[in-house]
């Protein structure tokens, strides 16, 4: 079996059950200290762009080999060091600025939530012009060592439909 095959599984089982043998499922007390704890790191994320910290952003990505993010449907990075390249290939002074709306924080299981929500994103470059889109974003979320990480996600713009 796989890794991504039992990630896939142990997911599947966390949301009922638990990662583990006789795992007993969350309290609500510990589904709110992760989703509180989820939502905060989310934020920090968030001002990190703002504030163009590419190194600090570039830290929220998890190092595990299991490591996926798609956009639009196709998969973009297949590691945290991807990532990583993209954003330090910003041009000096680049700054994002993400707005979440409808934001959905799921405890799945101890070291482990779902978050669903929309956004709308601006980049802005040193010089003052901006462009900007939103769409869904779709992020799985574990907690390491050094705090929560993104493991996978996805993120997708609107596409006109026709007829």
């Amino acid at each position: 079996m796989t890794n991504v095959t039992k990630f896939c599984l142990c997911l599947t089982a966390a949301a009922g059950l638990g990662c583990g043998a006789g795992a007993a499922p969350l309290t609500e007390v510990h589904a709110a200290a992760i989703r509180d704890s989820v939502s905060a790191a989310m934020q920090e994320f968030r001002d990190l762009g703002t504030a163009a910290d590419w190194e600090a952003v570039g830290d929220f990505y998890s190092e595990s080999p299991n490591f996926r993010f798609y956009e639009n449907g196709t998969l973009q990075y297949r590691s945290a060091a991807d990532v990583r390249a993209a954003l330090g290939a910003f041009p000096p002074g680049t700054r994002i600025r993400t707005e979440y709306r409808d934001t959905d924080v799921v405890a799945l299981a101890p070291g482990l939530a779902h978050v669903r929500a929309r956004f709308e994103s601006t980049f802005t470059s040193a010089d003052g012009s901006a462009f900007g889109f939103g769409g869904a974003v779709t992020l799985i979320w574990t907690h390491e060592p050094g705090g929560w990480r993104i493991l996978t996600g996805h993120s997708s713009a609107p596409v006109p439909r026709g007829g």
